[in-house]
């Protein structure tokens, strides 16, 4: 298979991304001794928002000062609204549901049914778009699958069902594609920190009141706790999607969506180094099988994104129109 150097790249960037992910529930573990998850999720963003505000700022004065970089003068359509308070609204729902069904079923449970996403922005891509799937990467996507459930085989066996954290995992995984498929289309106009500055504030208005009616404590406390939100916001949110969003311009978002499978296995090395937490022969088999997967199914998918991105702009609009 003969990839780019910029598919390189981006693909570099997209396991770095996910990588920084990773942390998310370690930064959450680290931090629940003082407030909510969705306290946690809520300065996560509204931190984010900050640290992407103040990029934005620092390139439009940069680029006032500098002939060689003048300041981009980007228009709005009420279309790129939509899409950016859809994409913030979508990833509020996201981590909400997520962490909601963590407080309902066990870790297990909620971990393979959120893992569903790449189904759904598969599902998507193909009601939407009319994005075709080649039978490899349907397989790989179906191995890549197992081998998540095979990560958390032994937990499965001893969980419990409780339908309500089941389904709010499910629908957290509904909301991740759809917001991996707009913001796939915004990174055909928008710049990274752009589409993340609106993505983080809208998502922090919105998780805002879901605070306020649980009457959750908002900040943390200590050092320590501004330590391990700050943490978060810089790791996971701005360094992780940042490097996600980086990637939707090279890779599509079922092909991001399922790259995100790696992150219960880096998540499970991590916490062996950092809470000493024993890694069993089903993590181990599990790991295997993912990255089987994860191979087939992006080795059928690289070659086809300049031709899908070609047509995801055209199938985009005309969809639109008939709306």
């Amino acid at each position: 298979m003969n990839i780019s150097n910029q598919t390189k790249i981006a693909l570099a960037a997209l396991l770095l991304g996910v990588g920084a992910l990773s942390f998310g529930s370690i930064f959450v573990r680290l931090s629940e001794a003082e407030i909510s998850p969705n306290a946690t999720v809520f300065n996560r963003l509204w931190l984010a928002s900050t640290i992407f505000g103040l990029w934005n700022g620092y390139k439009a004065i940069s680029g006032q000062f500098s002939p060689d970089k003048p300041v981009e003068q980007q228009s709005y359509t009420s279309q790129d609204f939509l899409l950016l308070i859809g994409a913030g609204t979508c990833w509020a729902a996201t981590l909400a549901f997520l962490a909601w069904s963590l407080t309902q079923t066990h870790v297990a449970i909620s971990s393979v049914l959120h893992n569903l996403a790449p189904i759904f922005t598969s599902l998507g891509a193909w009601l939407l778009f009319r994005h075709g799937f080649e039978s490899k990467f349907l397989l790989g996507m179906a191995i890549a699958f197992g081998g998540t459930i095979t990560i958390e085989f032994e937990e499965l066996q001893t969980s419990t069902n409780e339908v309500t954290g089941s389904f709010a995992a499910i629908v957290s995984a509904i909301f991740f594609g759809a917001y991996l498929l707009t913001v796939e289309k915004l990174r055909t106009k928008f710049s990274l920190e752009i589409i993340q500055l609106w993505i983080c504030g809208m998502a922090a208005v919105v998780i805002l009141p879901i605070l306020l009616l649980t009457q959750d404590r908002i900040f943390p406390s200590s050092a320590n706790g501004w330590l391990w939100v700050i943490s978060q916001a810089a790791i996971c949110q701005v360094l992780g999607h940042g490097l996600l969003t980086y990637s939707l311009a090279r890779f599509s978002s079922v092909v991001v969506s399922l790259v995100h499978l790696l992150e219960p296995i880096f998540s499970a090395i991590f916490a062996f180094f950092i809470f000493s937490e024993q890694l069993s022969f089903f993590n181990f088999m599990g790991f295997a099988i993912v990255l089987i997967g994860l191979y087939l199914a992006i080795s059928s998918q690289v070659a086809d994104k300049s031709k899908l991105q070609n047509s995801f702009n055209t199938i985009f609009v005309k969809n639109l129109l008939k709306i």
